[in-house]
């Protein structure tokens, strides 16, 4: 008599447990990381400085308007934090709508649906916050901030769109190719994807898209431009020439930015920089731009995205498994179904991590910015521009010097204005 075989019997709820497991290991790992760069990759050398009083560097009541303009961007930036998490939430969750359209126009290839959904989701994400985006840009015209014509912030923004169709739909060819030929692994290849991406627009975004937003052209005061040279050679940073771009014709904004590479190198300031502040505060503004460059911050914080993308990456394959499941999506149509329902999870749950995360990220930039600031200071040992600085800065931006704590933790990526007058007086007193 022939022995009759039990069935194996699969525990309930397998991928949920295994996806709870994979997510236990990248929140761990995420902690690890997090404390490893925070001990090899901090700020170093900015002493612990108290902000200062607020009445004794400014006028409460001639705050007013700023904090009228400042509340209302306050309020539109709360709105619109999570615009971009919700629009691929809904795409999401919504699939069973429009993968099918989707699959037919791939023709069934996965590649090709996760380059349509990343455009149409580029695409999508810029129409919803489409209404918030006119509203700031009123409310900056309202106040005189915002100097740039309806013209050309529609210009502006068509690019943007165009800008970030390609990228997404690059990002979605790739992610989709990675799930339909490695079921198991897609996420290791794609944590290795976004880290080489971060490094790779950290040095080419300004080459690259600098020249589409904006317009430069050489500095005319040869004696302005030597000084700034002049900073650059005192703060160990080779500079190959001075430039200026008209920042004037979209906003009042003053600042400066270091663009290029090696000695190659080209220092760039606003229009808006050189027409509304003094010599000395200009140079401020500089030795502060050249000590990110000086001090690797760019490559630094590059390297916290970059270190965090594979806990991330292991925690949105923990949660497409759980939600699909982790076997092979097989082929055809239906296994292009199955890629494209996973390409859209993922999205879904990467900007969720994002948005979360802005806090953390907000939190290591500030530490990099009071280390450029110091380091300024330390260059042209003046902390009494930097007062300057600071003081009109908050004047000509309508700035908010002392913003509330929920403000600086979820969108405050410098330190406050009383934060960095603290550190021109500590700077003063030796």
């Amino acid at each position: 008599m022939r022995r009759r075989r039990r069935p194996t019997l699969r525990p309930a709820g397998g991928p949920a447990r295994r996806a709870a497991g994979l997510a236990a290991v990248a929140a761990a790992g995420a902690g690890g990381v997090v404390a490893l760069l925070r001990w090899r990759l901090w700020s170093a050398g900015v002493p612990d400085v108290d902000p200062a009083p607020l009445t004794d560097w400014f006028d409460p009541a001639e705050l007013a308007r700023n904090r009228d303009y400042r509340r209302g961007v306050w309020t539109m930036a709360a709105v619109g934090a999570p615009l971009g998490a919700a629009t691929a939430v809904a795409a999401a969750a919504t699939g069973r709508r429009w993968r099918p359209w989707v699959v037919r126009a791939a023709g069934g290839r996965p590649w090709r649906a996760g380059a349509i959904f990343g455009a149409g989701l580029a695409a999508a994400t810029i129409v919803v916050a489409l209404p918030l985006s006119a509203a700031r840009y009123g409310w900056g015209r309202e106040y005189g901030i915002v100097t740039q014509p309806v013209r050309g912030w529609l210009l502006d923004l068509a690019k943007g769109l165009g800008v970030q169709a390609v990228v997404a739909a690059v990002l979605g060819a790739g992610v989709a190719a990675l799930v339909a030929r490695v079921p198991r692994l897609w996420w290791a290849w794609v944590a290795a994807a976004a880290a080489g991406l971060v490094y790779a627009m950290s040095v080419a975004s300004p080459l690259v898209l600098e020249p589409i937003f904006q317009r430069t052209e050489p500095l005319r005061d040869p004696a302005l431009s030597a000084e700034v040279l002049e900073l650059a050679r005192r703060s160990g940073v080779e500079a190959d020439d001075v430039k200026v771009n008209d920042a004037s014709a979209r906003t009042t904004a003053a600042n400066a930015y270091v663009s290029g590479l090696g000695g190659s190198r080209h220092i760039v300031l606003y229009d808006t920089l050189l027409r509304d502040f003094p010599r000395d505060q200009v140079r401020m503004v500089v030795a502060h731009e050249l000590a990110h460059v000086a001090r690797r911050h760019v490559l630094k914080g590059s390297t916290w995205g970059a270190a965090l993308a594979v806990p991330g990456c292991l925690l949105v394959f923990a949660v497409v498994g759980w939600r699909t499941g982790f076997g092979a999506p097989g082929r055809g149509p239906a296994g292009c179904d199955l890629v494209l329902r996973r390409v859209a999870l993922a999205a879904a749950t990467a900007t969720v991590i994002g948005t979360l995360s802005a806090p953390l990220g907000n939190w290591v930039s500030r530490a990099y910015e009071r280390e450029a600031e110091w380091g300024a200071l330390a260059v042209t040992r003046d902390p009494g521009a930097a007062i300057g600085l600071q003081r009109g800065l908050v004047e000509r931006s309508l700035g908010v010097p002392d913003p509330p704590r929920a403000v600086r933790v979820w969108f405050g990526s410098h330190p406050t204005a009383l934060e960095r007058i603290g550190m021109a007086l500590r700077a003063g007193r030796g």
